[in-house]
């Protein structure tokens, strides 16, 4: 059984703080995640299934079946070509700062220019494959495309650029991890071809490198050509103003110096060597002037020394003084051979006397030439230096020429080498890089990958079943628990009566086929028990129910209730139709009747008499006609012998706009009150409160109330406004009961009591059947 347990009945006098479900912040755990799919299990396997399947269909009819062949590239960033010039001048790639490089690589192979060299030699506009013919929804889109971007493309054009798209659809290029190898996988329905197409891509790399690298070296050997004839013209212009300024200046060069600084240069040796001279030759002088001053003999002057003639003369002098001493000797100073030897010693003397004044007067010369040619010199280089200081400025200018001469001959020069090289190129160009492995024929196909798929698939399906079952329970708001009841209602939650499903009512029905044989209408104005709608005496025919528990539950509620306070009347409601009060209140009546307390059952729903269609429809006389005094009290009542129980009917009431009148007038009071001194308790089947106000006008004469809210179907906020509009007689609200309860789902929202009660029970046979 499911139910409440009370401690203390809930006074009149202590109204309940009715708490509504949009004051409440529900919080949910992984326990409470884990229930939510539990009782949305369908939801969560839906979707999977749809997914999976529709996976599956994809996979059988619609996927094509395709091959991937792979080439692997090495992109080779150090490799030179074979005419570089300067090889050591070659810088080496830095491995590390390559990456921006390698994939700049990889998207030139997938890219259109090489795709396009692709196609056109693997003549792929011809193959169905890569240029399938347009479907219908190509036509569609070219309906509803605007403007005529592709009036003026040919369709050879046109399957070009379908192939391309195929083809780069079909091509993946990726760089394995951080090396230099870059993988082409192409893909193809054929093996083969697709091995062709993954070679023919690298190839076609290959050759948009070399073209690039020919057409690169075409423009810059275009424009170095170009650029020389300017350079040229430059070198000219600058030499010219070089010597145009030097001869303009008098600044000619030889052999690398100006003919004024060689001037110069040459004179200051000149001077140099002519001081030496001068101060040699006025050495002498002076030498020569001290020994004629001091009466010395001049022949000891250097020059007299060094001079020949002298040397000889002095030999003679020398021989004829031997000979004047042996002449003297011999024949005697007198002697004329000896006077005449003396003779020419005496000639021979005054020839010295005159050589050596003669050398006194060349050294005087030679003094007076050495003092005039320094003298000269000294001029003629202080004239020179005059000219070298005021041609200073213009030495000054003629370098800055120079240095633009051969700042452009040094352009001139590079620019010319460099246009050599750029003419030798262009003979051959070599790749940047080079083919690892070459694609070989696939073994399998590559796609479609069947497990993956699926697995995706199911995956994929069952996080969107999570989702959609979370979002789905979050949005429901229908009461689903007896906890869920109580909050939100802020009455206690009596009981949660159970389904009862239709093929166990079905066959139920099959009982009354004898008694409705015996059965007389005109007669019997009460069903008989085994007549009656089984659902409408359920818990008396099956007391070992849970149904039955859940009544015995509410009755147990208003019997405690009873003992503290007098009750006569009670009305069982409902905020809306079909949620299951007519069965409630006749099972309740029946219940209570069973022990033995007096019982009046009354349908009170003037304008839908369930009651009355199920227990009574041939009754020709009920609560209208007591209330407006056409039949006596107790005429009306019917009593059902099983259970003792005594019912009001309702009749039809022709004309519907004196129903409200009825219910809001005194009559009905009066009515009441005449039952009441006659059974002790009153049950009464009430209208719907939410679109009627017959039920609120019962409300004001019942005692206690027993709201019956059908289990996941009553929203959450339509309790919370019953009891709002039941606010003048919050106090008299006994409780909230769920009808129409699920079991075998309720243990997936009310799993404290549900695993606890049910389990145990269920196996011990508390059933229906086992009722029987």
């Amino acid at each position: 059984m499911l139910q409440h347990n009370f401690d203390q009945p809930l006074a009149p006098d202590e109204p309940a703080a009715p708490t509504t479900a949009r004051g409440m912040q529900p919080t949910a755990d992984l326990r409470e995640l884990g229930w939510i799919l539990r009782r949305r299990w369908r939801l969560v396997a839906t979707a999977p299934a749809v997914l999976g399947l529709g996976a599956l269909i994809y996979l059988i009819f619609f996927s094509t079946t395709l091959y991937t062949a792979t080439s692997s590239v090495f992109v080779d960033l150090r490799r030179s070509t074979a005419i570089e010039s300067n090889q050591s001048q070659v810088e080496t790639s830095n491995f590390g700062t390559d990456d921006a490089t390698i994939d700049s690589e990889a998207m030139l192979i997938q890219s259109v220019a090489v795709l396009q060299r692709v196609v056109e030699k693997q003549n792929l506009t011809d193959d169905r494959e890569f240029n399938p013919p347009p479907t219908m929804l190509d036509h569609i889109k070219q309906a509803f495309r605007t403007g005529s971007s592709e009036g003026g493309i040919s369709a050879k054009d046109a399957a070009t650029a379908r192939a391309i798209d195929v083809l780069q659809r079909r091509t993946k290029v990726a760089r394995q991890g951080t090396t230099f190898l870059v993988e082409i996988n192409a893909s193809s329905e054929s093996p083969r071809k697709a091995a062709l197409i993954a070679n023919a891509i690298a190839d076609a790399y290959f050759d948009e490198q070399v073209h690039a690298k020919n057409d690169a070296t075409k423009i810059a050997a275009s424009w170095l050509d170009g650029q020389l004839d300017e350079l040229k013209s430059r070198v000219v212009t600058s030499e010219k103003a070089v010597e145009d300024f030097r001869a303009a200046n008098n600044l000619t060069v030889s052999q690398g110096v100006t003919m004024n600084d060689q001037q110069l240069t040459d004179l200051n040796n000149q001077l140099i060597a002519a001081r030496a001279q001068a101060a040699e030759t006025r050495a002498k002088f002076e030498q020569a002037q001290q020994f004629s001053k001091n009466g010395g003999d001049p022949g000891g002057i250097g020059a007299a020394i060094s001079s020949d003639v002298i040397a000889r003369l002095r030999t003679q002098y020398a021989e004829i003084a031997k000979s004047e001493a042996e002449q003297s000797s011999k024949y005697g100073p007198r002697h004329p051979s000896v006077a005449y030897v003396r003779a020419q010693l005496h000639d021979t003397q005054r020839l010295i006397d005159e050589e050596i004044k003669r050398i006194l007067q060349s050294t005087r010369h030679d003094y007076d030439v050495a003092r005039s040619r320094e003298a000269s010199l000294q001029q003629s280089l202080d004239q020179l230096q005059g000219v070298a200081s005021s041609s200073g400025q213009a030495q000054v200018r003629l370098r800055e020429l120079q240095r633009e001469a051969e700042a452009n001959r040094t352009l001139y020069e590079s620019y010319l080498a460099r246009f050599k090289e750029s003419t030798a190129q262009q003979s051959l160009q070599m790749p940047d890089s080079r083919v690892v492995t070459k694609a070989s024929i696939p073994i399998g196909p590559s796609w479609p990958k069947t497990t993956p798929i699926l697995g995706l698939a199911i995956m994929f399906g069952l996080g969107i079943g999570c989702v959609l079952a979370f979002l789905t329970d979050y949005l429901d708001g229908r009461v689903k628990t007896l906890e869920q009841a109580e909050r939100i209602s802020g009455v206690p939650a009596l009981a949660a009566v159970p389904l009862i499903g239709a093929g166990e009512l079905a066959g139920l029905a099959k009982r009354g086929r004898k008694e409705l044989s015996r059965y007389n209408s005109r007669t019997m104005k009460l069903l008989p028990a085994a007549l009656q709608p089984p659902l409408m005496r359920y818990a008396v025919d099956f007391p070992g129910t849970f149904f039955a528990e859940a009544i015995r539950a509410i009755r147990l509620a208003l019997q405690r209730t009873m003992r503290a306070h007098p009750i006569k009347v009670v009305l069982v409601m409902s905020a809306l139709p079909n949620e299951g009060k007519t069965t409630l209140a006749a099972n309740l009546a029946q219940s209570l009747a069973i022990l033995g307390i007096r019982t009046l059952l009354i349908d009170g729903d003037l304008r839908n008499p369930q009651l009355t269609r199920s227990l009574c429809p041939n009754a020709e006389a009920g609560l209208p006609e007591v209330a407006t005094g056409q039949i006596h009290p107790d005429r009306a009542i019917l009593t059902d012998q099983s259970t003792g129980l005594a019912i009001l009917p309702s009749t039809t009431i022709k004309r519907p706009a004196l129903i409200t009148e009825l219910m809001f007038s005194n009559r009905i009071v009066d009515v009441l009150d005449y039952y009441r001194d006659r059974y002790e308790l009153i049950v009464i089947d009430s209208p719907p409160l939410m679109p009627l106000v017959d039920g609120r006008a019962l409300a004001e004469l019942a005692d206690r109330i027993v709201l019956a809210s059908a289990w996941d179907q009553t929203p959450s906020e339509v309790l919370a406004r019953t009891v709002d509009l039941l606010a003048p007689v919050h106090d008299r609200i006994l409780g909230v009961a769920l009808t129409r309860v699920d079991l075998s789902r309720l243990r997936f929202y009310d799993y404290y009591r549900s695993s606890t009660y049910l389990k145990p029970y269920a196996a011990s046979g508390f059933t229906a059947e086992a009722a029987q």
